[in-house]
C-alpha cells in the first residue's frame, strides 16, 4: 500500500555491514569469478545504503573486501519501490531470515548500476535485471541470512563484454547512519523502519 509523498523528499541513510560472521566474513558474493573465500567480499566502512522515500528510490554505495586484498566497489541503484509482493513474485527466506511479512519488510523490483573488481567493471544486466523474478528486499528479517534489519538481492550481472555471468548476492545489515534525521511518521512516504519504533508510524497508519 502506497503511502501519501510529502511535498520534499525525504531522505534516510544506513552504514552497511556484513550479513554473515563466518570464517569468510562477506555481504557480496561473486559466484564463479573467483574461488573459495575470495568470492567473498567483506563491506567496508562507509559502505551506505540510501533511501529517498518520496521518489521510491535507494542506492546502495561502498567497497567490500576479498582475503586476496582485492577491492570491489558497488554503484548501484533500485527502484520500482513496492510496500508488498504481488502474485507471482517470490520471498526468499534464508537460513537466517524471517518469514514473508509485509507489514516490517519492502521491496525494489529493478535495478541498475556497476561492480568494479580489481579494476574490471561488472554491469547490472538492464532486463531483468535481478534474477528468477526476485527483488531487492529490505526489512527485519529480509537479509537471506540474519533476522537483523537488513537486505538481500540476487544481481543478474554483465562482464565488460557484455555477456551475462553467472549471478552475484548481496546480503546486508543496516543500522540508520548516526545523526540521520528520521522523517516524522507523517512525513514517511513510502518506506518505514522495523527497528527502535521507526517502522511503528507506517504499522499504526495500516490501522487505521
Amino acid at each position: 500500500m502506497f503511502l501519501a509523498t510529502p511535498a520534499a523528499a525525504s531522505i534516510i541513510e544506513y552504514d552497511v555491514t556484513n550479513a554473515t560472521d563466518t570464517s569468510c566474513p562477506h555481504g557480496l558474493w561473486v559466484n564463479t569469478l573467483r574461488s573459495a573465500c575470495n568470492k567473498k567480499f567483506s563491506f567496508q566502512d562507509g559502505t551506505t545504503f540510501t533511501q529517498d522515500t518520496s521518489a521510491g528510490t535507494a542506492t546502495f554505495t561502498g567497497t567490500a573486501l576479498n582475503k586476496a586484498g582485492e577491492v570491489a566497489t558497488l554503484n548501484l541503484s533500485f527502484d520500482g519501490f513496492q510496500d508488498e509482493l504481488t502474485a507471482g513474485q517470490p520471498y526468499k527466506q534464508g537460513p537466517g531470515g524471517l518469514p514473508y511479512n509485509p507489514a516490517t519488510m519492502d521491496f525494489y523490483n529493478s535495478a541498475s548500476g556497476t561492480i568494479d573488481i580489481a579494476g574490471v567493471t561488472y554491469s547490472l544486466n538492464p532486463s531483468p535485471s535481478l534474477t528468477d523474478d526476485t527483488l531487492l528486499q529490505i526489512g527485519e528479517g529480509a537479509n537471506f541470512f540474519s533476522s537483523d534489519l537488513g537486505g538481500s538481492a540476487w544481481l543478474n550481472i554483465l562482464d565488460p563484454s557484455g555477456k551475462r555471468i553467472p549471478h552475484f548476492d548481496i546480503n546486508f545489515d543496516l543500522a540508520l547512519r548516526p545523526g540521520t534525521p528520521v522523517p516524522a511518521p507523517g512525513a514517511l512516504a513510502l518506506f518505514g523502519l522495523a527497528l527502535g519504533g521507526i517502522w511503528a508510524g507506517r504499522r499504526r497508519r495500516r490501522k487505521a
